[in-house]
């Protein structure tokens, strides 16, 4: 995810005594306990940084101080929030908030609903981040607050990258770089150039990209920000990956991971754990990926990180779908689609719907090979599934199914034998009639199918596909002697296009019967095994269905 934009600005050093592990302040003033809070922040001591800021609260003597007491609160919040402790961030924020309404301080209450934003969009509230960004823009304006105007530009940027809108994106990156670096505040300026090399990491400007996250990296070390300078050391390595860096990629992620561990940014700790985990991945260390991964996941879990749990999620996938784990890798896509569906849920989130494309091209990827494995056992029927998957759509189309549940139909399509695996091959290839003990044994493939699938929880429910496709519309069919409408309406669209396949298709107990003849047996068994009414959706077709005869 884009790095939010900071609102510190560094300020000078002052003494600090730790003891017994305890903060112990000279005594001081207001703004000094303040500075030397933002120091320890600013350094991941933020344990520290919190006692100080609570005893600069404590040493509030003026009316001119009281009232910037709002902005410590939030100060608070944001040490709380990279500590993964939401919810007392969210009750410093609103302490913050209600303190800048009272004393009617445009400029503290835009602060505070500007790092209100940044925790919602971290955990996937897009329309409510987006909502307070521009309510915090607004206050900036009104307040003549040139830091806080360019800090919510930037922000609005990082939503506009968020849905795809590069132009925008780069205008108000770009706008907001120019600002910072006017004002002369360092940390924002290298939160600035690392949301343009992400933005240009998106758009593979491979370039541009290396060149903006450099420069964050030579200013955050030059600043001695630790904590932008492990975000913008994140995402070098996340460039280098991508282009086959891996060596340099891994060098840089062990100094930033060391880095953040000592700073304790769990967030950071998550990413680049996850990067790690591919670095592995890629270099066939599928047990290490696997580690990274999981570490990574318990991090992102821990503080409800939509984006990076759907992430890690994909990694994990394709690192299941590498070592020829297919149960695991449709776990772990169902996961990432659905997280990242959530997030498509908000308005305007248009560039998952791209991240959801690629998710769902993936299942179709795993479904196909798990066919190609039924296949492999029963010599028999060789492009069964694809060719059951082709006429099934063609009649779920004729049906009136949406674009969305003709995909997840293809993906059960391709499945409905999937419990077959389960069975002997001498069984599936007997050339003779099969005995009562092995006849059931071919029954049971539906039931075994469900049970194969019982705990991937796909998108679509793609079950009754699987366990009901060799019911019969007159309650004879099989596992459970369903009957007319009792059984679902796309076990009973298969149902028609498995049976075709079957007789158009050489068995070991007969021959490839013609496209007519398969027709004409169709029609005479409407009413007892097949619904009329899907029957005729299939006739509608049926002067098409010639094309999935070819290539037998």
């Amino acid at each position: 995810m884009d790095a939010s934009a900071s609102d510190t600005t560094p300020r000078p050093a002052t003494a600090l005594a730790v003891t017994d592990g305890n903060v112990h302040a000279p005594e001081s003033t207001f703004d000094a306990l303040v500075d030397l809070a933002q120091q320890e922040e600013r350094a991941g001591r933020r344990v520290a940084a919190r006692a100080l800021f609570e005893q600069a609260i404590q040493q509030v003597r003026t009316e001119a101080e009281a009232a910037r007491v709002s902005n410590v609160f939030r100060w608070i919040a944001r040490t709380h929030h990279m500590d993964g402790n939401i919810d007392a961030a969210r009750d410093c924020l609103e302490a913050a908030l209600a303190l800048a309404e009272l004393w009617k301080d445009d400029a503290a209450a835009g602060h505070a609903m500007n790092v209100q934003a940044i925790v919602c969009w971290q955990r996937g509230e897009l329309d409510e981040a987006e909502h307070l960004q521009l309510l915090a823009h607004g206050r900036a304006v009104q307040a003549g607050d040139a830091k806080l105007a360019a800090m919510t530009a930037q922000n609005l940027g990082v939503l506009a990258n968020m849905r795809g809108d590069f132009v925008v994106a780069e205008r108000q990156y770009t706008e907001s770089l120019r600002e910072y670096r006017t004002l002369g505040l360092t940390t924002d300026v290298c939160v600035a150039l690392n949301n343009l090399g992400l933005l240009f990491m998106a758009q593979q400007r491979w370039e541009e990209a290396e060149r903006s996250l450099l420069e964050g990296v030579q200013i955050s070390g030059l600043s001695g920000d630790l904590i932008a300078r492990t975000q913008l050391d994140i995402n070098l390595a996340e460039l280098r990956v991508k282009r086959g860096e891996l060596t340099r990629a891994q060098g840089v992620l062990r100094e930033a991971l060391e880095v953040a561990i000592q700073t304790g940014d769990a967030s950071a700790i998550g990413k680049s754990t996850k990067v790690l985990g591919v670095i592995a991945r890629e270099t066939g260390s599928f047990e290490e990926a696997d580690q990274h991964f999981q570490r990574a996941e318990d991090l992102a879990t821990a503080r409800g990180e939509i984006f990076l749990q759907a992430e890690i999620a994909r990694e994990r996938a394709e690192l299941a779908r590498r070592t020829g784990e297919n149960r695991k890798a449709l776990q772990q896509l169902n996961r990432s689609h659905r997280l990242f569906t959530i997030l498509r849920a908000q308005p305007d989130l248009a560039d998952v719907d791209g991240r959801v494309a690629d998710l769902e091209q993936e299942f179709l990827h795993v479904a196909r090979r798990w066919g190609e494995s039924i296949e492999a056992k029963d010599r028999y029927t060789q492009g069964h599934c694809e060719r059951v998957a082709d006429l099934g759509c063609a009649i779920a189309e004729r049906s009136g199914l949406d674009s969305d549940a003709m995909f997840w139909f293809r993906i059960g399509a391709l499945l409905h034998d999937v419990g077959k695996l389960v069975i002997p091959e001498e069984v599936l290839n007997k050339p003779g009639k099969l005995d009562a003990d092995e006849w059931a044994l071919i029954r049971s493939h539906p039931t075994a199918g469900v049970e194969m699938l019982a705990d991937i929880e796909f998108p679509w429910d793609i079950r009754p596909m699987v366990e009901s496709h060799h019911e019969r519309w007159d309650g004879k069919g099989y596992p459970h002697g369903l009957a007319g409408e009792e059984i679902p309406l796309i076990a009973r669209i298969l149902s028609i296009a498995d049976v075709y396949d079957a007789l158009t298709s050489v068995r070991s107990y007969k021959r490839a019967h013609s496209h007519e003849e398969a027709v004409a047996m169709l029609r005479q068994d409407v009413g007892t095994f097949f619904d009329p009414t899907v029957f005729a959706w299939f006739e509608e077709v049926a002067s098409d269905t010639s094309r999935f005869l070819r290539g037998r």
